[in-house]
């Protein structure tokens, strides 16, 4: 299934100071492979000819694609991105492409039973986490991450494990999005990820 009209997608840029950086927009017109692309906050600098990658959910999966930008806005909101698709969508289901360290944030999770599980880091599709707790690869968790004034709950999936010492693991978790419960973790998710990736830009630049 291809991009849809209406879609929520994320334009990246890397910067040596900055790291990496999705930016959020909405797919406004979808013509083949020609898409045009809108964002209510003013995108990094690009030039006409460059290649990007856009992530967006396709069906159950958060995938990765390369285009070309071919124009762009000069004025906004919204600023306009027009680009042409030059590559297949490849899944980033491994959360390699996507994650924002949340040290410092102070953010936990109620995973199954156990409280006060500490994220270290969340992105788009997933997390890792820290417990006490003993899973296999595959299993699916209960998972509950409060964040402000609210709490998201859902499912997520261990996808890799890692031993930290004092017999606790580290968890790769990949969520489960199927559900109506699992669109609110996948919406709470989005909403953690950029706005904790904001505020450490934010530091960034006051620092600079």
């Amino acid at each position: 299934m291809a991009l849809k009209e209406g879609s929520r997608v994320f334009l990246r840029f890397d910067s040596p100071s900055r790291g990496r950086v999705l930016q959020p927009g909405i797919a406004r017109e979808i013509r083949d492979s020609d898409w045009t692309l809108s964002f209510e906050a003013r995108h990094h600098a690009v030039e006409i000819g460059e290649e990007k990658l856009i992530y967006y959910n396709q069906s159950r999966l958060f995938v990765q694609q390369p285009v070309l930008i071919e124009a762009q806005s000069g004025d906004g909101p919204p600023f306009v991105l027009t680009v042409k698709s030059i590559g297949d969508a490849v899944s980033v289901g491994t959360r390699e492409e996507d994650r924002v360290s949340t040290l410092g944030a102070g953010l936990t999770a109620m995973i199954e039973d156990e409280n006060d599980c500490a994220v270290q880091d969340i992105s788009l599709s997933g997390l890792a986490a820290v417990c006490t707790r003993k899973y296999h690869v595959g299993r699916c968790l209960e998972i509950a991450i409060r964040y402000g004034d609210e709490e998201f709950v859902g499912q997520v999936e261990v996808q890799c494990i890692h031993p930290v010492g004092g017999g606790k693991n580290r968890y790769g978790l990949l969520g489960v999005f199927d559900t109506a419960e699992g669109k609110k973790l996948q919406n709470g998710l989005t909403r953690m990820t950029l706005e904790i990736q904001q505020q450490r830009l934010k530091i960034i630049s006051s620092s600079n």
